[in-house]
């Protein structure tokens, strides 16, 4: 009842040569509930239990596989901990600690003995719940769109148009990482993270006390202690937890523990959009058995995010399944994800005839009625982004494993690199595959922290074509006519390509153009019957 939306539009006539028209109008979208659908799925309505091998009885609430066995985090996990029982991954209760806490750490119920096992579940690890969440703030997406333009007819049948067209998208939906882990490098990480850490890599909590196993001494510098953390910044090393360089868990580091880091989603109308187009016309209507239109805009499209959550996957860009797209980099900075659109093409140009040859006055009906038309068409690519797809290097388990030079940690299948080279020399031929557009050596590792390289800052190849169609159309008598015609698209067998695979972790293909868009010639006879 309170979607406003009101529209208008005027026109002037100056004379019977020349018209100025406007608009404004605000429009609701009406987007798809796919995500909203996938709500039900949550626990504990509905669970799918994958546990760590040797196989058993699982308790649905043991999902901290991702925990590393030397750190004891039990106390702020809000769910039961199982004892670990020697499987790869199993998670170990430490003696004389609370098996239930609430998700303020607070002990809830009989402490675990672990040396008796009384009060303590055995089982395996199962793997972290999935979740998806919707804004209780969420407000419906709605769109400003105005436009101002000039026809002006030239001459008898001929009428030039200008156009300045303008939207503004507003609370559009975009899905955002719930449960994105926090960079301890980051003076806005909260204290109760790094609380985390101080007590599981400082022996009784003690600033000057033997670090635990598996962690490292270059962690604590120059007489700066691990155990305090939350005083210490600008130092990546943090985000490392031993010297052969495994990273700090993940999955440790989130603000849930326990929750899957890329499939806890959160349906948010934080997303925006704009759009600034110049459109230009020029139409002849049909005298003299001649009809055209030529076409061109010069646009410009800005964007958050570019697909609706809930719809098909596109562009190449990551998707989680059954709930759309994530937003690409840093959830808790929806800005640095402004960027180009995926759809976005700068300059677009079009025309299209229609020509009914003359046959100088014979009144044959199998002399008259033939005809030729065409359509052709070239524009800009669309833009694409460099991104590393890596499950290992997005949940930051090896350094080791990025040989590739991929980056970013915070976003599970969208790792954020950063770039090292100019714009030109990026998409030279890369050194490794010398079909490669884009240069992998440009391209490093941005460790604990989201690379400097933006959202859709490449763009691919322009594409063109041009379609033809001859027809005969024979009037039989008043109420009907038969028309023949051979129909041919991409006449000049036109191969316009795609955009290059981006994907980082791809050794193989990185860079490379494998596929096209549009099709070769193709050629098609018809026949149509009218009554």
């Amino acid at each position: 009842m309170n979607n406003f939306a009101p529209r208008i539009g005027v026109a002037y006539a100056v004379n019977d040569k020349l018209v100025f028209r406007g608009g404004y109008g605000i429009f609701y979208d009406r987007p798809s509930a796919a995500f909203i659908n996938t709500v039900f799925s949550n626990y504990p309505f509905l669970r799918e239990v994958e546990i760590t091998v040797p196989s058993g009885g699982v308790p649905i609430t043991s999902a901290f596989s991702g925990v590393p066995t030397n750190i004891p985090l039990n106390q702020w996990l809000p769910f039961r901990i199982v004892r670990g029982s020697g499987a790869t991954g199993s998670y170990n209760i430490r003696d004389n600690t609370p098996v239930f806490v609430d998700s303020r750490g607070t002990p809830q119920g009989t402490n675990c003995i672990v040396t008796t096992g009384v009060n303590c579940t055995r089982g395996n690890i199962a793997e972290t719940f999935e979740f998806r969440a919707i804004d209780r703030n969420l407000r419906t997406p709605y769109v400003h769109q105005w436009n101002v333009g000039v026809q002006y007819e030239l001459m008898k049948d001929l009428m030039f148009e200008a156009r300045y067209v303008g939207t503004k998208g507003k609370n559009l939906l975009i899905a955002t990482a719930l449960n994105q882990g926090f960079d301890l490098n980051d003076p806005n990480t909260p204290d109760h993270i790094y609380e985390r850490f101080n007590q599981a890599y400082v022996a009784a909590g003690s600033p000057n006390g033997p670090l635990n196993a598996g962690s490292t001494a270059r962690l604590r510098g120059t007489g700066v202690a691990f155990g305090f953390l939350n005083t210490v910044t600008g130092r990546q090393d943090l985000n490392l937890s031993s010297a052969n360089g495994t990273f700090i868990n993940f999955e440790a580091r989130v603000p849930i523990l326990g929750f899957n880091v890329p499939e806890a989603l959160l349906l948010q109308s934080r997303g925006s959009s704009n759009y600034h187009g110049g459109q230009f016309s020029l139409t002849k209507r049909l005298s003299k058995g001649l009809q055209f239109n030529v076409a061109y805009t010069f646009s410009k499209s800005i964007d958050t995010m570019s697909t609706d959550p809930g719809s098909t996957a596109g562009s190449g860009k990551p998707d989680v399944p059954n709930s759309g797209f994530i937003a690409q980099g840093d959830s808790r900075n929806l800005e640095n994800n402004r960027a180009l659109s995926d759809f976005d093409r700068t300059h677009r140009f079009s025309t299209n005839f229609v020509w009914e040859i003359p046959t100088g006055g014979m009144k044959s009906r199998w002399v008259n009625g033939w005809s030729v038309s065409g359509f052709f068409q070239a524009q800009s690519g669309t833009p694409f982004t460099v991104f590393a797809s890596e499950p290992e290097i997005a949940n930051v388990s090896q350094l080791t494993s990025t040989t590739r030079g991929a980056g970013g940690i915070y976003r599970p299948g969208f790792g954020r690199p950063n770039i090292n080279c100019t714009a030109d020399q990026a998409v030279s031929t890369g050194t490794t595959n010398n079909l490669a557009v884009i240069n992998s050596s440009c391209f490093s590792s941005a460790f604990g922290q989201f690379g400097n390289l933006g959202r859709n800052t490449f763009r691919g190849s322009m594409q063109k074509r041009f379609d033809m169609s001859f027809a005969k159309n024979t009037q039989i008598n008043e109420r009907m006519s038969f028309e023949l015609g051979f129909d041919m698209f991409n006449v000049f067998n036109t191969v316009n390509l795609a955009n290059p695979n981006s994907d980082l972790q791809d050794s193989v293909d990185f860079g490379v153009i494998t596929n096209t868009v549009g099709g070769p010639r193709v050629g098609q006879f018809r026949a149509k019957f009218r009554f």
